[in-house]
């Protein structure tokens, strides 16, 4: 493997036409749904005011460089331009949001795997990491379009190529946030899939595969939430609605397979929730996705937000 501190990879412009060729789904990015701009302020706000305009579902929001773009808890995220995948999409989710918190971690470690053979895991709630680094970013924003409708925007950001200084070096962003105080502090705490395979990753190839794997759960999250369409699903469905403490099987399914993914669990962590410090074990998530932190006096709490450390 390439020695990472000599990485040096060129940025280019996203191809267009080559994400298209590549893409392998019924409704995210097909058609007309795929947005490309080379610099924008957010991909999240692009796609809501895509959304709020009458936008349908899967239009999908790409760029190079962003020049206000957001992660959680307020941080700005810290990109280099040509080098990452920075990607917003419309969805109208008929299931609660955390399910899709999962649907997006998830999707990212898998089109990880797909592009590089990397095995990445997942920090609790969901922050994709190689090799205890963070390697992407998901934010989900809700608002409603112009007919009133819930929208919800996936956000997903990825250190695709380079070294994690050069994201420092060229980032059009002014670095203000909690974690990202300084560049030795980004650098111990980040990395980029190019960083950590040693080879150049194809950055439309990945978009293609990271679109494929939301689309698959989401769409079946999607059916199961509507109930059945015809009276032949109403077996299927009853029995369905019979599962374990009333969850449908891909509901459970998905949540079965983020919780396999976390790294957090078993580990003594400490939560920061605003001026908040709680500290202990990370035991176990609930079926809402909640982190369930067992305190140093022997208290389980249930963790909704923080970020852990």
């Amino acid at each position: 493997m390439e020695d990472s501190k000599k990485i040096k990879t060129s940025a280019r412009q996203l191809a267009v036409q080559q994400i298209k060729e590549y893409l392998d789904t019924q409704l995210l990015g097909t058609y007309d749904r795929l947005v490309y701009e080379p610099v924008v302020d957010s991909t999240n706000s692009l796609a809501m005011r895509l959304a709020q305009e009458g936008s349908e579902e899967g239009i999908v929001v790409l760029t190079d460089s962003q020049t206000a773009g957001r992660g959680r808890l307020g941080r700005q995220w810290v990109d280099a331009k040509g080098m990452n995948v920075l990607s917003s999409t419309v969805l109208r989710p008929a299931f609660p949001p955390y399910l899709l918190v999962m649907v997006a971690a998830l999707a990212v470690v898998e089109a990880i795997a797909d592009t590089t053979q990397l095995t990445a895991s997942i920090k609790w709630p969901n922050d994709v990491l190689l090799a205890e680094q963070k390697v992407s970013g998901i934010l989900i924003e809700t608002g409603h379009d112009h007919s009133g409708h819930l929208v919800a925007i996936l956000g997903i950001g990825v250190n695709i190529n380079g070294h994690i200084t050069q994201y420092i070096e060229h980032s059009n962003v002014q670095v203000h946030a909690p974690l990202q105080t300084s560049s030795p502090g980004l650098v111990a705490k980040a990395t980029t899939l190019e960083e950590v395979s040693g080879d150049v990753v194809n950055r439309e190839r990945f978009i293609a595969r990271m679109l494929y794997h939301i689309e698959e759960r989401y769409l079946a999250l999607q059916q199961e939430a509507q109930g059945p369409q015809n009276t032949d699903d109403i077996a299927v469905s009853t029995q369905k609605s019979q599962d374990r403490q009333g969850y449908n099987a891909i509901s459970r399914l998905v949540r079965e397979q983020w919780r396999n993914r976390l790294s957090t669990l078993g580990r003594t962590v400490q939560v920061q929730q605003g001026e908040k410090l709680l500290s202990g074990v990370a035991e176990d998530v609930n079926d809402q996705g909640e982190l369930l932190l067992r305190s140093h006096s022997g208290e389980l709490i249930s963790i909704s937000w923080g970020d852990v450390g």
